[in-house]
């Protein structure tokens, strides 16, 4: 999933996307854990759960949530810190690609193509589409075996935690 391996699943879904009052009602009855607001990104949605298979229940999840959101499974670095999926992907190639490639690359891996990285002309963001039901991680496993691909990983935020002293 990355070049140096330091995303997991782990400990529960992210939904990114508005979400209607009646899909946030079914969402809560399918649910194995509790649904919140992530903080400053009122269009993320996380639901905290141990003890379950991230894949089957994203794949619930994604059935209610159709194409309203991006269904991802939590993510975990190498220390345990929670990273919360954007929707986004990155994707370093392995020459600069040209505006020809960039669109071939979307329409091949069935994503939205977004911005270019302007540090790193070899780099560039997509967009998961809402009607994506793919397992989100596999999505970049799928992107990083293209001939052209250096490698490639989720975009997202993370959710610190505050430790009392």
């Amino acid at each position: 999933m990355t070049s140096d391996g330091s995303r997991t699943p782990s400990g529960g879904i992210v939904i990114i996307g508005s979400l209607s009052p009646e899909t946030q009602e079914q969402l809560a009855k399918v649910a194995d854990g509790k649904i919140a607001t992530v903080s400053g990104a009122p269009q993320t949605h996380v639901l905290e759960t141990t003890g379950v298979d991230l894949r089957r229940l994203s794949e619930r999840v994604n059935k209610v949530v159709g194409t309203e959101g991006v269904v991802a499974p939590i993510l975990a670095d190498d220390e345990g810190n929670q990273l919360l999926p954007t929707g986004r992907m990155q994707v370093r190639f392995k020459e600069a690609p040209t505006d020809k490639v960039l669109q071939s690359f979307a329409r091949k891996h069935k994503v939205a193509p977004g911005e270019r990285n302007k540090w790193s002309p070899q780099q560039a963001e997509f967009a998961v589409r809402t009607d994506d039901t793919r397992y989100f991680p596999d999505v970049a496993a799928e992107m990083e075996k293209d001939s052209k691909v250096a490698t490639a990983w989720p975009d997202v935020r993370a959710a610190f935690r505050r430790e009392s002293t």
